[in-house]
């Protein structure tokens, strides 16, 4: 006779402190916007601060840098399938906090070094709406 244990019944929990580097914004931000979100996302790139994008750096890494630097990123839906043609506001406490929801909600995909598109594009959706709205 053996003994048994309950795979899904919790017997405590861990919170773990995890710092997140500027290098893991950027990972995050252009593999979201250059694969993982970019069938719902668009960007504004109308900003002053947008504007003054260096030639030769892709959008997705200047954002990066703007959120960085403390800037807020106007988004919005290229689906339209939200219906009030909502735009959304990114900010890099946003992104923070999309990070921390990932982890609560899918903490089988929390690691950022082996993060891919899907990871980074449920960061984003969670930083922008607190749940993933599109599939």
């Amino acid at each position: 006779m053996g003994v048994k244990f309950d795979k899904k019944k919790a017997v405590g929990t861990a919170v773990i402190k995890k710092e997140i580097t500027e290098s893991d914004i950027e990972n995050i931000i252009v593999t979201s916007f250059e694969g993982g979100s970019n069938s719902w996302l668009g960007l504004d790139n109308i900003s002053e601060e947008m504007q003054s994008k260096p030639k030769g750096v892709p959008w997705s890494t200047w954002t990066a840098r703007l959120l960085i630097d403390g800037k807020s990123i106007k988004l919005y839906d290229v689906t339209g399938e939200i219906e009030d043609d909502s735009e959304w506001i990114l900010t890099l406490e946003k992104i923070i906090k999309g990070f921390q929801l990932n982890c609560e909600k899918r903490p089988f995909d929390c690691d950022l070094e082996q993060g891919d598109a899907i990871t980074s594009d449920c960061i984003v959706q969670y930083a922008l709406f607190d749940k993933l709205v599109f599939n």
